[in-house]
């Protein structure tokens, strides 16, 4: 078995979330993926930050969606973790591609469902990927149905993944990635745990998964021996 170790953003055990730091680290410890966060400025740039707010990380109050990118640069996204990122800033979209494109596997992007697109910025960032020269490394995913059908209208090839966090929503969630034919589920793993009949059933249906967030070896072993092969992880790297 080829088991998929997914670094969940960045290696986020050892150096601040969603920062170049945390990507690089995760690449030089082997982490055969990336998951990562992803939302707009005002000015509608692709930054990589996780929150809907800026407090937790930067110490700033503020929605990210209401700054532009030239006030987001000015913050520290590093800091809060130790002084020793105190250089890290919040990366935007671009800035973070120079480094993921160096991951073995894949990219995951978690476009945060709190963050509404235009179909105009959608196609930009399409655009983004496309240019980027990984475009076969990135899986797109989302709580967000909406913007799963902007991407798969704009480009049929991108892979598009569906994230659940309970039973209904999974069930919800397969059957719209088979209507769609999307061959991805990233689900809380204790949902898989608790309900290991959903693992065959998807397989059976052309449809695999990833699992979130594994910090537990048993847990990995047990996720394992029941058939998952791609695990998303803070710090089993």
């Amino acid at each position: 078995m080829n088991l998929e170790i997914i670094a969940h953003r960045g290696f986020s055990s050892i150096a601040p979330e969603n920062t170049l730091a945390a990507f690089e680290l995760a690449i030089a410890r082997g982490a055969s993926s990336i998951e990562f966060d992803i939302q707009l400025s005002a000015d509608s740039v692709p930054v990589v930050f996780h929150d809907s707010t800026l407090d937790r990380i930067t110490g700033v109050s503020g929605k990210v969606r209401d700054k532009n990118l030239s006030e987001l640069q000015t913050l520290n996204a590093g800091k809060w973790f130790s002084d020793e990122f105190s250089d890290e800033k919040i990366p935007t979209l671009k800035e973070a591609l120079a480094i993921l494109k160096n991951v073995d596997k894949f990219l995951y992007f978690d476009v945060k469902p709190h963050c509404e697109w235009s179909d105009a910025e959608v196609a930009e960032f399409v655009k983004t990927l496309k240019g980027s020269g990984i475009k076969e490394k990135c899986v797109i995913t989302s709580f967000s149905d909406r913007f799963l059908g902007q991407v798969r209208r704009l480009d049929g090839d991108l892979a598009i993944g569906h994230i659940v966090a309970n039973l209904e929503a999974y069930k919800t969630q397969l059957a719209q990635a088979v209507a769609h034919r999307d061959d991805l589920i990233t689900s809380l793993y204790s949902v898989l745990l608790e309900n290991p009949a959903l693992i065959a059933e998807s397989h059976s249906q052309g449809v695999d998964i990833v699992a979130w967030t594994v910090d537990d070896r048993s847990d990995m072993q047990q996720l394992i021996d029941l058939g998952i092969t791609r695990i998303v992880t803070n710090c089993l790297i």
